[in-house]
């Protein structure tokens, strides 16, 4: 243990011989976590484990700080307490301290405020076990034990049959926790297989609502929804392919759309904007069928990847009205690879410099690379223009 702590739990049990003194008092934080308001009520959860770690600490013991967070247990040790989601429960009254990462950085202090931190059970420090043992070890280093409500408390810290307790009992967290994720992600396989929407209508449809197919779901007013067309935008959707097809680039896509914002109204305020009609031309809702699993997000919640299209989960048959063929959405796709970086001649560049009338349109033979323009002039005044391919033997990465 460090000094600090273990002097202080040591008054609390071991008085000089021969004296009556009465212990010191030993200071405790109290550690709690909660999941988001989605899941479940995160002032009712943390006011339990608040209370239960009240009641659990032994006399002459008493609480010196509060330290808590809403989010996550999956989230890695290092980017817990990032987040804000706790300000409205401290305005309803929940006293803190700060989350784990103030706890920890406290611990650290030459004199820290707490010598024993208490949790009311062992998952709530962390939802994996090597988070959880992580941060079990960042304490310890600091002489600073680490209990849970439903363990003994014991100066000495935990023993052997503790430790086995307290291991399954982590591995049992972890292990519910990842069984609960596969089976919510298989609920949402199925849930798109059948032809459900998840999330927000695309653009160019509605979202049709029904009642939840379960009685108790439904009796909540909960609902399901299919994609239906929308008379007004759906039509846009289909000119937005039918214009990206015929070699159109993006900025020429969103000019267009601006230029007559009655016949093709926008998402919002904002108009028509580059990324909105990339997302619409990537999404394959608009075939007719139910697609998921188009993204994932890392461990820690906070990062989106992309999937590869191979892997997404699509429908068996089209499940809503399609607004473009399946032919016109795979022609989408590709327009951006073979049309390369040309631009328009609606949407003149502003900027100054020479113009190469074949940009991006011709290749190398050899590697495939699209050739680009140099202008070489002559003694004579005249200026000759030729393509060069871009590879660079000395960047590895064109080798």
């Amino acid at each position: 243990m460090g000094a600090p702590a273990q002097n202080t739990l040591m008054r609390l049990t071991s008085p000089e011989p021969g004296t009556t003194a009465a212990a010191e008092p030993v200071p405790v934080a109290i550690l709690a976590r909660t999941s988001t308001r989605i899941l479940q009520d995160p002032y009712a959860s943390l006011s339990r484990q608040i209370r239960a770690c009240q009641a659990w600490i032994p006399a002459g013991w008493y609480v010196a700080g509060y330290y808590w967070d809403v989010e996550s247990g999956s989230i890695d040790l290092e980017d817990r307490s990032q987040g804000d989601a706790y300000r409205q429960f401290t305005q309803a009254g929940i006293p803190r301290d700060g989350g784990v990462a103030d706890l920890l950085t406290e611990a650290k202090a030459p004199v820290p405020r707490f010598a024993a931190v208490v949790c009311e059970d062992i998952e709530r420090s962390a939802r994996d076990t090597f988070n959880a043992l992580k941060l079990e070890k960042e304490l310890s280093r600091q002489g600073i034990p680490l209990f849970a409500t439903d363990e003994p408390a014991s100066i000495e810290g935990i023993n052997a049959t503790t430790v086995l307790v307290r291991r399954v009992k982590q591995g049992v967290a972890e292990w519910y926790r990842l069984q609960l994720k596969e089976k919510a992600w298989k609920g949402l396989e199925e849930h798109a297989l059948a032809g459900w929407n998840t999330g927000p209508a695309p653009y160019g449809y509605l979202a049709e609502k029904v009642p939840h197919p379960a009685p108790g779901k439904a009796a909540q007013g909960m609902t399901k929804s299919r994609l239906v067309i929308d008379p007004v935008r759906g039509p846009v959707v289909t000119q937005i392919f039918q214009w990206r097809t015929g070699g159109l680039s993006i900025p020429a896509i969103v000019a267009r759309l601006n230029a007559d914002p009655v016949a093709y109204p926008a998402l919002d305020a904002r108009g028509w904007i580059k990324p909105t009609v990339a997302a619409i031309l990537a999404n394959p809702k608009y075939t007719g069928y139910m697609v998921f699993g188009r993204t994932r997000t890392t461990g820690n919640g906070r990062k989106t990847l992309h999937v590869p299209p191979g892997q997404w989960i699509w429908s068996p048959e089209p499940v809503h009205p399609p607004l473009v063929d399946q032919a016109t959405w795979d022609t989408a796709q590709k327009t951006g690879a073979q049309r390369g970086n040309v631009r328009d001649p609606e949407t003149p560049t502003t900027q100054p410099g020479r113009r190469y009338i074949l940009r991006s349109r011709i290749r190398c033979r050899i590697c495939r690379r699209r050739m680009r323009g140099i202008a070489r002039p002559t003694r004579t005044g005249i200026i000759h223009i030729y393509y060069t391919c871009p590879h660079d033997p000395a960047n590895p990465r064109h080798t």
